[in-house]
């Protein structure tokens, strides 16, 4: 019994978690919707990559060139630009071709001649790599692009990290979901709570383990836990001693993304379902020795 329910009490801190996250990471996705962040960031990681910091040559003419024009709505930029898009709207501009004409190693080199001069290095660093040929360098180009996105996307990664903290700190402080006042309440003898949580989690996880649609498991979520008397709220109660450490506590798992704590839950009710907790196994009788003869 005693290991059962400290099991089911780590079920329902977890599910709590992962609810959390999701609506940490639905927010997240608002405001980042919104604001068009992933956009600019990509935005700021081209002038980086073609050197264009005042944006009045090279960049301008690559976004308003057809390939990355036709990737978003008119007057917005691409959130996301394919790599082979890229190389090729980038070759178009560098060394355009006319009608019937295939481009020559001649006229590649001709249009890197134009570019500014540090640019110009890298494109002679990535055409002796391809070996002087025009097909070799389109690869290149994205092996290029790719290699500069792997950080553009640390830096979102960062800045979103930094960003979800906040908005975790902001949600767990307005809706007062505090994790030690939580852990408490589902840790009493013969709560009823604790069992209610754990078949929640159980039911959540049968209905949502092969949908990986963020919106559809936050709404799944939300009401299997809106359903649960869980001392969530200011009005189930006010600001004790441990609240400060309980928001904190919420706060830096929701930080860690809804995917781990799914997969943390899935674990968790996969051990609840697979039979008595260790503690509770009955454990075989004890062989009483058979009594020897006299004199034996």
């Amino acid at each position: 019994m005693f290991g059962s329910a400290i099991l089911d009490t780590a079920i329902g801190l977890i599910f709590v978690f992962l609810v959390v996250s999701l609506v940490v990471s639905a927010a997240n996705e608002l405001l980042a919707g919104l604001f068009k962040w992933r956009a600019n960031n990509l935005f700021l990681g081209i002038r980086r990559l073609l050197q264009d910091p005042s944006v009045t040559g090279l960049v301008t003419r690559f976004y308003e060139h057809p390939l990355i024009d036709s990737l978003s709505a008119k007057g917005k930029k691409p959130s996301y630009i394919p790599s082979r898009t890229f190389a090729l709207a980038l070759l178009d501009i560098v060394s355009p071709t006319t009608s019937g004409s295939n481009r020559t190693l001649e006229d590649l080199k001709a249009g890197i001649e134009k570019l500014p001069a540090s640019l110009q290095v890298t494109f002679r660093v990535l055409l002796d790599e391809a070996g002087h040929d025009t097909e070799q360098f389109k690869a290149q180009l994205e092996v290029w692009f790719n290699s500069t996105m792997e950080r553009v996307s640390g830096w979102y990664k960062r800045k979103t990290q930094a960003l979800q903290l906040v908005l975790a700190l902001l949600i767990v402080v307005l809706a007062n979901i505090d994790s030690v006042r939580i852990a408490r309440s589902l840790s009493g003898v013969n709560s009823p709570l604790r069992d209610s949580i754990k078949d929640a989690a159980h039911s959540f996880i049968e209905k949502n383990l092969r949908q990986e649609n963020a919106q559809t498991q936050l709404s799944a979520a939300t009401e299997a836990i809106g359903h649960l008397a869980l001392p969530i709220g200011w009005v189930n109660g006010g600001f004790g001693p441990t609240t400060v450490l309980g928001w904190l506590v919420t706060a830096l798992a929701a930080t860690l993304g809804a995917p781990f704590w799914f997969d943390l839950l899935n674990r968790f009710v996969n051990v609840r379902a697979s039979g008595k907790a260790p503690e509770e196994e009955q454990k075989s009788p004890k062989e009483v020795p058979t009594p020897k003869q006299p004199g034996g």
